[in-house]
């Protein structure tokens, strides 16, 4: 792992523990989602900073990381694979597919992603505001706690997370 993949893995940390704080307080979906994208997006850019160049400057990022963990060679991708609860190369493939959507969702929340839509940060939409993020019910959110699909993503990015140095 490099200086600037470290960096950015401390701040990862420090994100995904606020989100589990705010989680066990029963804060309002908007700081949990807020939290959880952050996360993901920081971990995209920790991940990505294993090249030595910085990544781009954008919220968005999850997808591109998940896509990059399965370029890896044969032997890397096998021992990337255990480490994230999966037997072969092959389940953590198929398991991306499955989740590649979800994952989109996750990096599209971000305001600047999410347009005029729901957001975890902002009223919207923004000429007419007539929704607050703090009482509103994402579906997204939903997803994630009540579908096998969204645990195994809580899981997987939990899991990526704690076990970086391996992954890095």
């Amino acid at each position: 792992m490099n200086a600037a993949q470290t960096l950015w893995w401390e701040q990862v940390k420090s994100d995904l523990a606020i989100f589990v704080q705010l989680k066990r307080t029963g804060a309002p979906q908007c700081h949990l989602l807020h939290y959880l994208q952050m996360a993901t997006e920081k971990l995209s850019k920790a991940y990505l900073w294993r090249s030595g160049k910085p990544p781009p400057k954008t919220h968005t990022g999850f997808v591109r990381f998940l896509k990059a963990l399965l370029d890896r060679r044969a032997p890397e991708l096998e021992r990337i694979a255990r480490a994230l609860g999966f037997k072969r190369p092959a389940d953590l493939n198929a398991w991306v597919v499955t989740v590649q959507g979800l994952a989109y969702g996750l990096q599209n929340i971000a305001p600047a992603e999410a347009k005029n839509g729901p957001n975890p940060e902002y009223p919207w939409p923004h000429e007419a505001p007539s929704h607050t993020p703090v009482h509103h019910s994402f579906a997204l959110w939903t997803e994630l706690m009540e579908t096998g699909r969204g645990r195994g993503l809580m899981g997987f990015i939990e899991r990526s997370i704690g076990r970086f140095a391996s992954l890095a």
